[in-house]
């Protein structure tokens, strides 16, 4: 895959794009990674071409949190809901962008995340009509409301949705993080009323296990289209 490096707004992004024509694009809002490693996976798994675009986001809690909500934990700052604010740059800027990098034009776009930013690949296929796929790792649906507000707020039926969680992430004492599996099956089970394909992958560990390889399986399931 030929890498591209570049930057829009101060935000580091990477695009892997395939030798072939068409190939769906995936979008992935990463922490402090630039996706080699998960690309990487990608290519020893067996999942059709697909071209993947890496955004590194710098300030979580601001730029992929949908509305306000208090700090989980006195040391970290609070959410402050500001994920409009950072759709919009993906949708008028970042995509555009990577669009005229890659050959053809993708048979799909699709957009993923771990913790939050798998929280955020939800909430943006509820405010945009761009994203036929979402796979969101571990994601963060403890978030208050969330999960009431994406049962009647899909701005379109995507075709596909991965959901995981790994079955130690609800033992906590944190009041929000955990209601996190009860509140991932909660929508699990809404999406599979709306006849939407989805799957909810239950993984080994607590959060901060494994997140690469937690991630190259959900993109590998929306890539596929057998699954």
């Amino acid at each position: 895959m030929d890498r591209k490096d570049f930057k829009i707004e101060n935000t580091a992004i990477t695009i892997f794009c395939s030798e072939k024509a068409d190939s769906p694009l995936i979008l992935f809002n990463s922490f402090n990674s630039d996706g080699a490693e998960i690309v990487d996976m990608l290519s020893k798994m067996d999942t059709p071409d697909f071209n993947f675009l890496n955004v590194k986001v710098d300030d979580w809690n601001h730029y992929l949190s949908p509305w306000n909500c208090p700090s989980l934990y006195h040391s970290e700052p609070p959410f402050d809901g500001d994920a409009d604010e950072f759709l919009s740059l993906i949708e008028k800027t970042v995509i555009p962008e990577a669009l005229k990098l890659i050959n053809g034009s993708p048979s799909y776009i699709g957009i993923s995340g771990y913790s939050l930013a798998g929280l955020f690949a939800l909430y943006a296929i509820c405010k945009s009509d761009i994203f036929d796929r979402a796979a969101s790792m571990s994601g963060s649906l403890w978030f208050p409301d969330f999960v009431e507000f994406f049962k009647t707020n899909l701005k379109r039926k995507p075709s596909k949705i991965y959901l995981s969680l790994g079955d130690k992430e609800s033992s906590v004492r944190n009041r929000y993080l955990k209601t996190v599996k009860d509140k991932t099956v909660e929508l699990y089970e809404s999406v599979k009323e709306q006849g939407i394909d989805c799957i909810f992958e239950s993984n080994p560990g607590n959060h901060f296990f494994e997140p690469d390889k937690r991630c190259a399986k959900g993109m590998a399931w929306i890539l596929s289209d057998n699954r």
